[in-house]
């Protein structure tokens, strides 16, 4: 079984509800028919008020959703990059191999108890996040697993972590990116309010942009507050 995740971008001006009802009531139930299997969305719609730690800047069509889904072979995906290119104004795939690093209720929080389809509970932080050019590829990835990771996870509140580095797109043009990183978490406020995102410690917050400066692109990292919906 392999993943892709699907980057939808999409005008700011689209509403959010009609943004999740066609999502969630046409494309989805069109890829599970086509195959897909454990497919995930994560939207940018009308039950999220906050923008995110580092959303999108001015002049850059925005990430308006994202949508993860299984299929035994990325290149046997027949009708998948079409059904999903019924939304937005552009929409560019990857094959992903995933890791879960925490899971709900692992380390925080409680576990899922919630039916397929409604909303996870609380926000959910969607990152695009780019290599640092002054490492190679294999020092990147060693200090995002063995530092990052970990780390992150000893000074922020985070109740799962979703790691997927990007192994190639899969749709023509889509631009390189590195790892599509997906963070669970309790509230809004809790996102919005530094000091609580980083368990009260301000010196956390010091920790954690040394780390994050040093193993991304900063010019290119994305953080995005999205509504999730698991299937």
């Amino acid at each position: 079984m392999e993943k892709l995740i699907y980057l939808v971008r999409e005008r700011a001006s689209v509403d959010g509800a009609h943004l999740r009802a066609e999502t969630l009531g046409e494309i989805v139930p069109r890829l599970i028919d086509a195959g897909a299997t454990g497919v995930s969305v994560h939207l940018d719609d009308d039950r999220v008020a906050i923008p995110g730690p580092m959303p999108c800047p001015g002049g850059e069509l925005p990430l308006r959703a994202a949508v993860s889904l299984w299929l035994p072979a990325h290149d046997l995906r027949g009708e998948v990059d079409s059904i999903i290119g019924r939304i937005g104004e552009r929409v560019d795939g990857y094959l992903v191999t995933e890791s879960i690093f925490s899971e709900l209720g692992q380390r925080r929080g409680a576990a899922r108890d919630w039916p397929a389809g409604e909303r996870s509970p609380g926000v959910v932080t969607f990152a695009l996040v780019h290599r640092n050019p002054l490492l190679d590829e294999r020092t990147f990835r060693e200090f995002w697993y063995g530092h990052q990771s970990p780390m992150s996870e000893r000074l922020q509140p985070r109740l799962r972590y979703v790691r997927n580095t990007v192994a190639h797109p899969i749709t023509a043009g889509a631009p390189p990116v590195d790892g599509l990183v997906i963070e669970s978490w309790e509230s809004e406020e809790l996102v919005s309010d530094i000091e609580a995102f980083h368990l009260g410690d301000l010196e956390n917050l010091t920790v954690m942009l040394d780390s994050v400066a040093t193993v991304f692109d900063m010019a290119r990292l994305r953080s995005i507050a999205m509504s999730e919906y698991l299937f």
